[in-house]
């Protein structure tokens, strides 16, 4: 229970971006045709980055296991009901922020071969949160 709470908090905290940070160099965009995303998180420097850069992105993405651990090395890949892939990358750390235009999407995360696929759908400019926590083994 202690643990849920921890992730909560953490995700209210990183999804409220009260203190505004310097982008940091390590934290560079990515592009793939029309979307450009970012990954990391690893370590205070990255968090605050993140944080700066979250209002640029309208897809963030968390990735954690139920007990609390945060993720990295996670394969993401997004693409449509026809099953055509806009997009194909390894989130460097528990966070990722993408930019999608308006529209349907599937989010697939694999971590150890374990895949989360989730519905998304993008309005615009308007903020999308979606986090995928996979169980505790």
């Amino acid at each position: 229970m202690k643990t849920q709470f921890q992730i909560i908090l953490f995700i209210v905290t990183f999804l409220s971006g009260f203190a505004v940070f310097g982008e940091s160099a390590a934290l560079q965009p990515q592009s793939q045709g029309d979307i450009t995303f970012v990954s990391g998180g690893v370590g205070l420097d990255e968090i605050d980055a993140m944080r700066a850069l979250k209002p640029k992105y309208n897809l963030h993405l968390l990735f954690a296991v139920n007990s609390g651990e945060y993720l990295s090395d996670i394969e993401v890949a997004i693409f449509d009901k026809k099953g055509n892939t806009f997009m194909q990358a390894m989130s460097l750390g528990p966070f990722m922020l993408v930019n999608l235009k308006s529209g349907s999407y599937y989010v697939k995360a694999s971590l150890d071969g374990r895949v989360i696929s989730k519905k998304v759908t993008i309005t615009g400019h308007k903020t999308t949160s979606l986090s995928i926590i996979w169980p505790h083994e």
